[in-house]
């Protein structure tokens, strides 16, 4: 007797994040444009005089960005239905990239001294080679445990021999998938205020570990 297995096999794996980018942004909004603009180009100013020293070779910034000054504006309403004067609001995105945490924990508490800032939130990745080896070590545990699945569902059925015929990512074979290959989560920082010996407070970071998972879909005789 010769009989079909058709399996899903999965692996993952957790590890410490090596960078961490943080997301940031210059808002604000007033009833004159011209201030608006100046005030926005102010902060953005300071938080770039804070960015390009830690950005010089080999320092804790590897990369940044930053957009141009974004001015919108809108005539809101109040709740009497009347229609108020202008309003214009500025925005400007930075991304900041660091490869040492203990400067990047300090620049969150400086750039939050300046005017009209606000630090959306940190990214935690993983290195370009950690992360192609963490995705070829878990696509090679996935293979095994479809393999040690496909063995397991012969042996029920009193079958010895499973070979397999097609290796595919999730989804390629016509099964239905729960997700991609190979897909990296990003983990989430954690921050907090813990006091100092003088009495103030600093900025305590704790990157949340980065899972990298494989999934796949198999099929195999067995007889």
């Amino acid at each position: 007797m010769s009989v079909v297995i058709t399996v899903h096999g999965e692996s993952e794996s957790w590890h410490s994040a090596e960078r961490g980018i943080v997301h940031l942004a210059v808002a604000l909004d007033g009833p004159h444009r011209e201030r608006v603009f100046s005030r926005a180009l102010h902060s953005s100013d300071a938080v770039r005089e804070l960015i390009v020293p830690l950005a010089a070779t080999n320092g804790p910034i590897s990369r940044w960005t930053s957009d141009s000054v974004r001015v919108t504006s809108q005539r809101p309403w109040n709740n009497e239905g009347e229609q108020l004067p202008l309003v214009f609001a500025a925005s400007i995105d930075f991304s900041v990239r660091f490869r040492e945490f203990d400067a990047l924990t300090n620049f969150i508490e400086l750039v939050g001294e300046i005017d009209h800032i606000a630090v959306n939130y940190v990214e935690w990745e993983l290195t370009d080679d950690t992360t192609t080896r963490a995705k070829t070590e878990a696509r090679g545990r996935a293979v095994i445990d479809a393999q040690t699945k496909a063995r397991e569902y012969a042996a029920s059925l009193g079958l010895g021999t499973v070979t397999a015929t097609a290796i595919a990512d999730s989804g390629m074979l016509g099964v239905s998938a729960a997700a991609d290959d190979s897909s990296t989560i990003m983990g989430s920082a954690s921050m907090r205020m813990s006091s100092t010996g003088k009495g103030g407070s600093s900025l305590s970071l704790k990157p949340e570990k980065i899972s990298v998972a494989s999934r796949i879909d198999a099929r195999f005789n067995a007889s």
